[in-house]
C-alpha cells in the first residue's frame, strides 16, 4: 500500500520507518530541508520538501494514489488542515494527530466530520490508555482496546459465590452496553445466548464501553478491589489523560510536577487528585512525600532520563509497580533489565495504530480468543442482506454475537431494534468455524 506521512519529527520518522519495514511504499513530507535530507539518507522512503497543507506539494507526493495519509506535524491545526486537503485530493484514508482534547471530544461539533478526517489520534492519549489499562487491570488475563479506547475487552475467571455466577445471562443486571462475549468452560468455548449462564471457574470475556466493563467485572469476582495509591510524575498531556482515565476507579491519585503554573492548572482541572510541586527525580523529595507506600509509580515527563531515574528510585524505595513513558522505543528492553516493570513508547503505540489501519479490509481480526478458536472481528456493513435490517430480523449463524456498532465515529451498543446502515462497522465475536459465514453475510462478499 501507499502511505504518506506529513511531518518528519520523532513520531513521524518512526512511523515511516516501521511502515516501510512492512513493505509499504512510504512518502514523507516535511518543510525543513535539512530534516528532509536526513530522512532521505536514513530511510528507504520517498521524501518531498514543502508544506503538507499545500495542494501542490501533496500532489507532488502522489496524494491521489495514497491509501493512508498520516499528519503528525507539531501543530494540531496544521494536521487537521493538511489531512482534510489530502482527503479532498483523493487520499483513501486520512489520520490527523491532535493532542488537544477539545478537537477529539468537543460536544458542539465533530471536528473529524467537519474536516472529513477519518481518525483523530494522539500519541499521548494512546500512551495514557495503555498505562491506565495496566494500572486498572493488573490481575486480568487479557485486555484489549478498540475504537480509540472507548471499547474494552477483558478476560477473567468467575468466582464461586459471585453475584452473577449461576444465573442466566438474560436475568443479569449488567451495566448498559456490556456483553458476555464468550465463555470458556473446560475444553468448550461458548458464544452465549440469553439462556446460558456463567459457572464457577469459567474463563469469560466481557466486552463493552470501558468504564462499564470495569463495573461489570466486580459482579463475577468475590474479591472486592481495594483503594490503591498511584503516583504520577509529570503534568503534561499524558498525565492529564491518564488521570482522567483513572478518575472513576478505586485509586488515590497524586501528581508530581516541577512547574508551579502547571500545578495550578492541574489542581483546577483535577479536583479529585493531589498535586505536588516538586522534582520527582530527587530522592529526598520522594522520601519526604512517602512515595514508598504507593502501589504504582508512573513517570511520564518529556525526558526519558528523568523518567528512568525517578522510576528506579521509586522502585528502590519499595513501590510495587513502576512504569515509564519512553520516547525512544529502543530503550524499552534496557528499562526492563533495570527492573522497571513496564515501559510504553508514544512512537511505538502510534506506529502500531497506523499499521493496524493498513491491515484493515472489509473484515479484519482484532483479537483471537482461546488460541484462535474464537475471534473478535471488525466488519464493514456492505451486504444487501444486512443493510436496512433490524438485528432481530437477521438470521445470524450459531456461534456469533454482534456486540458493538461504530457509526460516524460514535460507539453504539445495538439492541434488537437497531437498523444497520451502509458503511457501519460492527464488532462481532465468532467461533472460528463461523468466521466465513458471518463475513459473507455482513459484507456481501463470498
Amino acid at each position: 500500500m501507499r502511505v504518506t506521512v506529513a511531518g518528519a519529527g520523532e513520531i513521524g520518522t518512526y512511523i515511516a520507518e516501521r511502515i516501510s519495514q512492512d513493505d509499504h511504499d512510504v512518502t514523507v513530507i516535511d518543510s525543513d530541508e535539512e530534516r528532509a535530507d536526513q530522512i532521505s539518507e536514513g530511510l528507504d522512503v520517498q521524501v518531498v520538501c514543502g508544506s503538507a497543507a499545500s495542494a501542490k506539494v501533496l500532489q507532488e507526493a502522489g496524494i491521489g494514489e495514497t491509501d493512508l495519509f498520516v499528519a503528525v506535524t507539531g501543530s494540531d491545526d496544521t494536521n487537521l488542515v493538511c489531512a482534510s486537503v489530502a482527503r479532498k485530493l483523493g487520499a483513501k484514508r486520512t489520520v490527523a494527530r491532535v493532542d488537544e482534547v477539545v478537537y477529539r471530544k468537543a460536544e458542539e461539533i465533530s471536528y473529524s466530520a467537519h474536516f472529513q478526517v477519518d481518525e483523530l489520534v494522539s500519541p499521548e492519549m494512546l500512551t495514557a490508555l495503555e498505562l491506565a489499562s495496566l494500572v486498572r487491570n493488573p490481575g486480568v488475563l487479557a485486555v484489549e482496546h478498540f475504537a480509540r479506547g472507548t471499547l474494552e475487552v477483558q478476560q477473567l475467571r468467575a468466582d464461586r459465590g459471585a453475584k452473577n455466577v449461576g444465573t442466566a445471562l438474560v436475568e443479569l443486571e449488567l451495566p448498559e452496553g456490556v456483553r458476555v462475549g464468550s465463555i470458556h468452560r473446560d475444553e468448550t468455548i461458548i458464544i452465549p445466548t440469553g439462556t446460558d449462564q456463567v459457572e464457577h471457574n469459567d474463563l469469560i470475556t466481557l466486552i463493552g464501553k470501558t468504564e462499564q466493563v470495569v463495573q461489570a467485572r466486580v459482579d463475577f469476582e468475590t474479591d472486592k478491589p481495594k483503594i490503591k495509591k498511584v503516583v504520577v510524575m509529570g503534568g503534561g498531556h499524558t498525565a492529564l489523560s491518564l488521570a482522567r482515565r483513572l478518575k472513576r476507579y478505586a485509586f488515590k491519585l497524586t501528581i508530581i510536577e516541577r512547574d508551579e503554573a502547571r500545578c495550578q492548572y492541574l489542581a483546577t482541572n483535577l479536583g479529585w487528585a493531589t498535586i505536588l510541586h516538586g522534582d520527582g527525580t530527587k530522592l529526598a523529595f520522594l522520601k519526604e512525600e512517602r512515595i514508598d507506600n504507593a502501589d504504582f509509580f508512573i513517570s511520564v515527563t518529556g525526558r526519558d532520563e528523568d523518567n528512568i531515574l525517578s522510576a528506579l528510585q521509586a522502585k528502590n524505595l519499595g513501590v510495587e509497580k513502576v512504569m515509564v513513558m519512553i520516547h525512544r522505543p529502543d530503550y524499552t528492553d534496557l528499562t526492563q533489565k533495570m527492573g522497571i516493570d513496564q515501559a510504553v513508547s508514544p512512537r511505538a503505540v502510534m506506529a502500531r495504530e497506523m499499521l493496524g489501519l493498513l491491515r484493515k479490509g472489509l473484515a479484519s481480526t482484532l483479537a483471537r480468543l482461546d488460541n484462535g478458536r474464537a475471534e473478535i472481528l471488525e466488519i464493514s456493513v456492505q451486504g444487501n442482506d444486512f443493510v436496512g435490517q433490524r438485528l432481530r430480523e437477521l438470521q445470524l449463524p450459531a456461534g456469533c454475537l454482534i456486540v458493538t456498532l461504530l457509526r460516524d465515529n460514535e460507539t453504539l451498543i445495538p439492541t434488537a431494534d437497531t437498523v444497520f446502515q451502509l458503511d457501519d462497522t460492527v464488532l462481532a465475536i465468532v467461533l472460528k468455524e463461523q468466521r466465513k459465514a458471518i463475513i459473507q453475510l455482513i459484507t456481501g462478499e463470498g
